[in-house]
């Protein structure tokens, strides 16, 4: 991420702690989109150390490679399979985005492994390059996997979301064209927190419907008799 190890580390522990603290109560169906803050937390650990090592002078290829398993291996694959586990009626065109989202995952795994990877500091962003350069072909996929999938669902918290990052990653393009990457996992990663909002918002909904229907069941008897 941009500027320097501190504000990764904060994004880093603000993502964990409310995130643990959301799964912890979270219902079972609502755990796999609580995990997606979670693994941003992870993500921008990775970062904060490769600072770290940047601020010594040197790199590391373990955090980068951390970092970018989930950059671009990970969401391209999650964000589809999140959609289609939760969303009922979009089934058919989510299965073949979360095919071509596989594709591209190995793909990129496929890069990883067979060229080399740099990594520097650039306009106070970690910026990460390969030897060949694939963009004009890769990323337009990785965009539509992951947008397509938020963009045709049928929830709108997952509609907004997806609006969210877009223009995220427009403001990202149009200002850190070489540090895209890195700039706009940490917005993705910080609009993230709003799936803590909303579980949160719906266990207290449902917690308060309960209470309503428990007061008016218990006032139908009469404990004093």
């Amino acid at each position: 991420m941009c500027f320097s190890a501190p504000v990764s580390f904060i994004a880093s522990g603000a993502l964990t702690v409310l995130g643990g603290a959301t799964f912890a109560v979270a219902q079972k169906k609502d755990k796999i989109l609580v995990a997606i803050p979670l693994m941003f937390g992870i993500q921008q650990a990775f970062e904060g150390v490769q600072w770290l090592y940047l601020n010594s002078g040197s790199t590391s290829l373990l955090a980068g490679y951390g970092f970018l398993f989930f950059a671009l291996i990970v969401w391209p694959i999650y964000v589809p399979l999140f959609v289609y586990v939760l969303d009922k009626e979009r089934k058919k065109p989510l299965r073949w985005l979360i095919l071509m989202g596989l594709a591209v995952a190995l793909y990129f795994v496929a890069l990883l492994e067979r060229h080399a990877l740099h990594i520097h500091e650039r306009y106070a962003c970690v910026s990460y390059t390969f030897d060949f350069n694939t963009e004009w072909l890769v990323v337009p996929l990785y965009l539509l996997t992951v947008f397509g999938s938020l963009f045709i669902s049928s929830r709108a918290i997952f509609r907004w979301f997806g609006l969210a990052i877009s223009l995220l990653a427009l403001v990202s393009w149009k200002f850190y064209t070489m540090n895209f990457i890195s700039v706009w996992c940490f917005f993705a990663a910080v609009v993230s927190s709003m799936f803590f909002v909303y579980v949160r918002y719906r266990r207290s909904a449902r917690l308060k419907q309960f209470a309503s229907w428990f007061h008016r069941d218990a006032s139908k008897f009469d404990f004093d008799t």
